[in-house]
């Protein structure tokens, strides 16, 4: 998902040279974008909203724009909404991996799994490299009970991103409801090195099936 550009440094002065610049040139789209962003860095979700809607109405098809309010939506629970933006950004930039892989993201958040495998499809065949798409993708095929390819393609995230702690922790999910409890002990043991927080109910379950 997209990453907020707006230093912390002195938000305040920011935001407030800001609102002087949209006041002065309230066409300007790159000024409501920067100020949305600050607000969005600040804290004040509803004013970076409403900033961002403002930069849209002025410039419909700008990508950055629809990513960003998406992000900004998923960030405080509003998936619904997230989802609408990143499909107006598609509807823009059709090929746009980004926006597909957000909306995958989405719905394994509601657990709409069949809807997040096919985004997550199409996200990877527009750039199979996409580790955070491979990594959710294998996720949503264990729920879908896939788990040959689920294991699959979490094999590819880990050696892809080798040192992406959560591509081995989903990589041992797989294995372990595939039966591979061997393979499934390696990468949790990899994933604990790299420092990502294991579920306890997880290792738990690992570990009794083991002994």
């Amino acid at each position: 998902m997209a990453q907020n550009p707006i230093k912390s440094g002195d938000l305040d002065k920011i935001i407030h040279d800001l609102e002087k610049e949209v006041k002065e040139n309230k066409n300007s789209v790159v000024a409501h974008h920067r100020l949305a962003l600050a607000y969005w860095k600040a804290g004040r979700a509803d004013d970076a909203i409403s900033s961002f809607q403002q930069a849209l109405k002025l410039d419909p098809a700008s990508f950055e724009i629809r990513i960003n309010l998406g992000t900004l939506f998923f960030q405080i629970g509003r998936l619904e909404e997230g989802i609408r933006e990143n499909k107006e950004a598609l509807n823009a930039h059709p090929a746009a991996a980004e926006a597909m892989a957000n909306i995958g993201s989405a719905y394994l958040q509601m657990g709409k799994w069949e809807d997040a495998a096919e985004y997550f499809q199409q996200a990877l065949e527009e750039k199979p490299e996409m580790v955070p798409a491979l990594t959710n993708y294998a996720t949503v095929l264990v729920e879908l009970n896939d788990l040959d390819k689920a294991v699959e393609v979490a094999e590819k995230a880990v050696s892809l991103a080798p040192e992406f702690g959560l591509a081995f922790n989903n990589l041992a999910v797989a294995c372990y409801y595939k039966g591979d409890l061997e393979r499934a002990s390696q990468a949790m043991s990899k994933a604990k090195e790299l420092g990502y927080p294991i579920h306890p109910d997880f290792e738990a379950k690992l570990s009794g099936q083991q002994s």
